[in-house]
């Protein structure tokens, strides 16, 4: 995955510091009842707006939201982007929140571009199965998430029925466990 394109500095960022991992249950006497569930702060979100920008450096954006499956993939940004400032950690991730949304003035056009900071555990996974209705064939499918907060991971397969000796092999890689 190529990093995000950073030929030019937005003519704005804006940032959204997300929130901590916090629950509410209503009672009938006190009022609600508030957990707090770690001290990660979770749902950072950052909105770069590029104005006046050519076909070719829009392009650029385009290709890259194209290259990272829309929302699916995990990229780096440059600190050239954030003008050298220290917004997040060097090492940070994101992922696109959603499609970017371009507005286009004759032969020029703005862009905002909305990315979500990844935080916690980087987990990635790799199953590895045979095909149910040929013996000598495998098949693997490898990907990447980032989990945090408390609730559990469960991975949930279908019951199919395979063929005698088919085997499936679950392989979970994750980073440190204190969410930075």
């Amino acid at each position: 995955m190529n990093d995000y394109p950073d030929s030019r500095y937005p003519n704005s960022i804006s940032y959204n510091v997300g929130g901590l991992n916090v629950s509410q249950s209503q009672t009938l006497s006190s009022g609600p009842i508030r957990f707090r569930r770690s001290n990660v702060l979770t749902g950072h979100t950052i909105t770069f707006r590029y104005l006046d920008l050519t076909q070719t450096e829009v392009s650029e954006f385009r290709q890259h939201y194209l290259d990272a499956a829309g929302t699916h993939s995990k990229f780096k940004i440059p600190t050239t982007v954030f003008g050298g400032a220290n917004v997040t950690q060097s090492t940070s991730f994101y992922r696109y929140a959603s499609t970017p949304n371009e507005n286009q003035k004759g032969v020029f056009h703005d862009i905002e571009i909305e990315v979500l900071v990844l935080t916690g555990v980087d987990l990635t996974y790799v199953l590895t199965a045979e095909n149910a209705s040929t013996v000598a064939t495998e098949s693997t499918v490898t990907d990447s998430f980032f989990l945090n907060g408390t609730g559990p991971f469960i991975l949930d397969c279908d019951d199919a029925t395979p063929h005698t000796g088919t085997t499936l092999e679950y392989l979970i890689v994750a980073g440190n466990a204190n969410g930075i």
